[in-house]
């Protein structure tokens, strides 16, 4: 019987389709040793690959089954309850308006430069000559996620995934409002606020980035992080507010 009413909650159901998405990213984004020669005397050879992503595609597609479920179960649900008086219903719908900005502000960083590199020789070698590739460089979080930087740069998920929650989640728990949505809608403002931290202390920790340029063709060189960009700083202010909101709507819930 517990089950049965968990399950027609739709707070839990969103909160668990919040936490699906999260475990699919992982899954898609991790990368794992894999065998890849098979010839019986061959000596053994080990690739990185994202051995995993199938699974996490299936989580995902769980996870967006599961917020329909839970819309539609508190849709459902909406015709039938009291509606809450007003001095209860504005707090939580402006924390849903602030959170649904942060994770806006959270993809809107993704377009802007994240890291700036620093080559040690910008000069290289062409047939017609010396080229200066320029000693400062700028990546933003959509060229570090396209470019051949490996895991480090599909870490950048997480940034989607903690916005997703900020801008979908919280503020469907906040419309479907029900008992016990305040806890979960808190659950949910530090789970994405730590998505996107996670995210941008693992792109920091990164200390070497490629870059490719073209030029004739296409060139490529390794360069070394130099300063945190600007798209860096605005996902940090919007990870922080997020946390910090939650940690607010708890003590005022307390």
């Amino acid at each position: 019987m517990i089950g049965v009413q968990v399950l027609k909650s739709s707070s839990f159901v969103i909160c668990l389709s919040a936490i699906l998405l999260i475990l699919g990213t992982c899954l898609t984004v991790v990368e794992v040793p894999v065998r890849i020669a098979y010839e019986p005397f061959a000596a053994e050879q080990y690739d990185l690959m994202r051995a995993f992503m199938p699974l996490g595609i299936v989580i995902w597609a769980i996870a967006l089954i599961l917020l329909t479920y839970g819309v539609f179960i508190g849709l459902s649900r909406c015709f039938t309850k009291k509606p809450l008086p007003p001095r209860q219903r504005i707090p939580s719908r402006i924390s849903a308006i602030v959170a649904l900005a942060l994770g806006s502000l959270a993809i809107a960083s993704v377009f802007l430069p994240w890291v700036i590199t620093e080559r040690a020789e910008p000069l290289i070698a062409i047939r017609g000559g010396l080229l200066n590739v320029g000693q400062y460089h700028s990546l933003t979080g959509i060229s570090i996620m396209t470019g051949v930087n490996s895991m480090a740069g599909d870490i950048l998920l997480l940034v989607f995934t903690g916005a997703v929650i900020s801008i979908v989640h919280i503020p469907l728990i906040t419309l479907l409002e029900e008992k016990g949505a305040g806890a979960i809608r808190v659950f949910l403002l530090l789970l994405s606020g730590i998505c996107i931290a996670v995210s941008i202390a693992l792109i920091y920790a990164h200390r070497t980035w490629w870059i490719s340029l073209q030029v004739n063709g296409s060139l490529g060189f390794s360069t070394t992080f130099k300063a945190p960009g600007i798209g860096l700083l605005t996902a940090s202010s919007s990870a922080v507010g997020l946390m910090a909101l939650g940690v607010i709507t708890a003590v005022k819930s307390a």
